[in-house]
């Protein structure tokens, strides 16, 4: 591969991404057919480029694509907490209904129609629902400013998020809707009465039918079901986060101090000029207080490739489906030593590996593996660039290094020495043991001293960049659990709800099983076994919807199974505990059941 100044004038250049606006009314499918007509002709024409091409997309999928099954995940959260909640408030109404059913009952009495009530009984929930939604988006008001605190520099747009006119008519357009939705099943129910039966009945002890209780009980199993979801989904990406910040780098990322340098300007245009700069700039880096290393590439580990290339194996066809994909790294000859990156066998560049020397390269253990899994990989020769580029010698096997992000599986990588293969963009890494900010000072000293024009683009210590890295995913985890709470104690909520009504319905049954010789211990089981039935038909919905759920967050979990059995059974049994609680409170209230007074209770 020949240097040029301008990394426009390589045909090498496979990694350059371009910007252009399509004509009114073309469209992404016709400009990738004129892109695939350009990759065929420049294919005919320049044989040793083959395979290479030029996928179009656009500029708003590409900055997405990274983030939109997160966000479509944290929608789905979302989504199911408000079923949550509205089951709750549906519950509310029900048992505000109930309450209601002898003066519901009068007004049908007195002439008032079933659609009147429907529609009074309408009103009241949305009512409700928009005084919700209004709370709801005051609260939000502060949350952003929280959201924005908690949210990773440089993640997309993310900080441009305010609310605006669109976002209020969402909410409130939201909470109409759910107050028109979850608030007909009560309101039909309560207009629907038996005017005989509860006219005949005290206004304590009309009541409602078995009807509406089983629709209640329905409601709190909908809500444990929905909330098991919810909790498990978290679960998940609270053990797939845990297992990713565990991984070992393959570098040690303590005291390193990192920043870019661009040598793009006609000064560095050569050869020369650009191997000088790089050999001045390490040499005072190193001559700085405390400093124990300089490593110098064309990217940094963890973020990402910079470049790649499928290299050509000596002695072996280049049949399309024999290449391998390899992760292509340009360094300084005490790279690894900066790093801390393990030399496994043979040994690392020197400055006698420059533009007058043999070319060489350094690959990595799985590129070793995997190119030559029975064979000495030392001595062996690649060519990368194409039939053009010169034959390069294998003089090293370094430990694998997660240049691609901490989530994937070891890749094939190879290093060159920039002394042969020179840097338009220089990634710095200057390890020492002196106050970063102090160091950051004396680097940019350092630099302006060679060079005034030349500032440091992104100086951030490699801790820092590393959790740049993980930010959204931790941003991502911190939500996801937030809405995991939420949804626990909703549910929990609604299920003491129900069974607290239920109580205080059947205070003259106890009443009568008491007198008649039931201990309270009998009664304290029969409240608890009623309401853990709930639960556990709500907990068997559960895992079946978390279980399909699940499959949809394969591409967010990592080092974790989307039925990872520990997790579905560690939450169910915190959710059935939390329930058991739940239950537990009007379950104790059957213990101090006075029968004379639940006998009398009409």
């Amino acid at each position: 591969m020949n240097y040029r100044g301008d990394a426009l004038a390589l045909r090498e250049t496979h990694y350059l991404r371009v910007i252009g606006r399509l004509k009114p009314g073309a469209t992404i499918q016709q400009a990738q057919a004129e892109l695939n007509a350009v990759a065929a002709r420049l294919e005919r024409q320049y044989p040793d480029q083959a395979g290479h091409g030029a996928r179009a997309v656009s500029l708003q999928e590409m900055a997405v694509s990274d983030v939109r099954q997160t966000l479509l995940t944290l929608l789905g959260a979302v989504g199911l907490v408000l079923l949550i909640a509205c089951a709750n408030v549906t519950n509310l109404l029900l048992v505000r209904a109930a309450a209601r059913y002898r003066e519901i009952a009068i007004r049908s009495a007195v002439g008032a129609s079933r659609f009147s009530l429907i529609r009074q009984l309408l009103m009241e929930s949305v009512l409700l629902s928009v005084a919700g939604g209004l709370a709801g988006w005051l609260l939000a008001l502060w949350g952003v400013d929280l959201l924005l605190y908690m949210s990773p520099e440089g993640m997309l747009r993310l900080h441009e998020t305010s609310f605006d006119t669109r976002v209020f008519l969402f909410t409130l357009a939201v909470s109409v809707t759910a107050g028109v939705v979850f608030g007909l099943f009560p309101a039909l129910a309560a207009s629907k009465t038996d005017l005989v039966s509860a006219l005949k009945e005290s206004a304590r002890g009309a009541s409602p039918g078995v009807g509406r209780n089983r629709l209640r009980q329905s409601l709190v199993v909908a809500e444990v079901a929905l909330a098991l979801v919810v909790l498990i989904s978290a679960g998940l990406l609270v053990g797939s986060f845990a297992r990713l910040i565990a991984v070992r780098p393959g570098f040690d990322p303590n005291n390193l101090m990192t920043m870019w340098v661009a040598l793009t300007s006609e000064r560095y245009g050569t050869m020369t000029a650009n191997t000088r700069f790089i050999k001045e700039l390490t040499a005072s880096l190193e001559a700085l207080p405390g400093a124990q290393g300089v490593a110098i590439g064309n990217d940094f580990p963890i973020q990402g490739t910079d470049s790649s290339d499928y290299p050509e194996i000596e002695g072996r066809g280049a049949a399309p489906e024999d290449r391998t994909l390899v992760g292509y790294h340009v360094i300084n000859p005490r790279y690894f030593e900066a790093l801390g990156i393990r030399l496994v066998k043979g040994r690392a560049f020197t400055e006698r590996d420059d533009a007058n020397g043999a070319p060489v390269v350094i690959i990595n253990e799985t590129m070793a593996r995997r190119v030559w899994p029975n064979e000495e990989a030392l001595g062996k020769r690649i060519r990368l660039g194409g039939p053009s580029g010169p034959w390069s010698e294998i003089v090293g096997v370094v430990a694998n290094v997660k240049h691609d992000g901490l989530q994937f599986a070891d890749s094939p990588h190879c290093y060159a020495p920039h002394l042969q293969q020179p840097l338009p963009f220089l990634a710095i890494a200057l390890r020492a043991q002196t106050d970063q900010a102090g160091l950051l000072a004396s680097v940019r000293q350092a630099v302006q001293k060679i060079d005034p024009n030349l500032p440091l683009i992104e100086p951030l210590a490699m801790k820092d960049r590393m959790e740049r890295v993980l930010a959204p995913r931790r941003l991502t985890l911190a939500l996801f659990s937030l809405f995991a709470v939420v949804a626990l104690s909703l549910a929990a909520i609604g299920l003491y709800g129900v069974m607290s009504y239920g109580v205080a319905q059947r205070t003259h049954e106890l009443g009568v099983r008491i007198a008649l010789g039931a201990t309270s211990r009998d009664t304290f089981k029969l409240i608890i076994g009623q309401g853990m039935r709930l639960v556990a038909l709500g907990l068997a919905l559960g895992v079946g919807g978390a279980l399909a759920v699940s499959q949809l967050m394969v591409n967010q979990l990592f080092g974790v199974s989307p039925c990872d059995p520990r997790t579905f059974i560690a939450i169910a049994l915190m959710l059935a505990f939390v329930a058991l609680l739940a239950c537990w409170i009007p379950a104790r209230r059957t213990a101090k059941v006075d029968p004379i007074i639940a006998l009398r209770d009409e």
